[in-house]
């Protein structure tokens, strides 16, 4: 029963729309309306302030994404190459994704699948980092460095680890995280852009245009 208890309390806390929750009482915006619609620290970076992003990735990573994992790991006492790991880390990034406190819109999940990784596999979340940020800082396309760690991850995870359990959690994870860019919040597709080059946008870059800046600084009409 306890294994069943982590796994629903997992889904929930994912869940919990922390970035959400900031913009309402901090700014009295729903971020969901403004930049990449994404509920996530970067939108909250844009459009509510950058000093709410750190206590807010904080929260992604310890509380929703690393906090299940340790607890299965410390006070259920399972083994870390057991495929009961797994679920509960899927299940955090499922609720952050598409939250059920807001009609299954969310986050991408970044945030929380890092802490996941942080929790399973210092190692593996070191190696996404380096190739993520690194890619940023030579390109400044963020959405499709993290996509590239993503696809080398369950390799990675095989090499260093050879522990086909944590190998399923990678594949999962990419699954779920490009599930989501490509749902992107159930927003509808802009006009003027085929629905192919969208959805490539949506996936490799993660936003519906080639413009970042324009993207992610879109505010609600009659705002300013």
């Amino acid at each position: 029963m306890d294994i069943i208890f982590l796994y629903i309390g997992a889904f929930l806390l994912g869940s919990i729309p922390t970035a959400y929750i900031v913009g309402k009482v901090v700014r009295g915006v729903d971020i969901r309306g403004y930049g990449s619609g994404n509920v996530g620290s970067a939108n909250l970076y844009e459009h509510v302030g950058k000093k709410w992003v750190y206590p807010v990735a904080a929260v992604e990573i310890f509380i929703k994404g690393a906090l299940p994992i340790w607890w299965e790991i410390h006070v259920l006492d399972i083994d870390r190459a057991s495929g009961y790991l797994v679920g509960p880390p899927l299940l955090a990034v499922t609720g952050n994704n598409w939250s059920i406190f807001l009609k299954l819109q969310g986050g991408r999940g970044i945030a929380v699948a890092g802490g996941t990784l942080v929790a399973l596999s210092p190692v593996l979340a070191i190696f996404c980092a380096v190739i993520a940020i690194g890619g940023w800082n030579s390109t400044k396309s963020s959405g499709l460095w993290v996509l590239i760690s993503l696809i080398l991850l369950p390799m990675w995870s095989y090499l260093i680890h050879n522990n086909l359990h944590l190998v399923w959690y990678c594949l999962g994870l990419l699954g779920l995280v490009s599930l989501k860019r490509i749902s992107a919040n159930w927003m509808p597709f802009p006009h003027g852009i085929s629905r192919k080059a969208v959805l490539f946008n949506r996936l490799v870059r993660d936003r519906d245009v080639a413009d970042r800046t324009g993207w992610v600084r879109r505010i609600p009409e009659g705002s300013s």
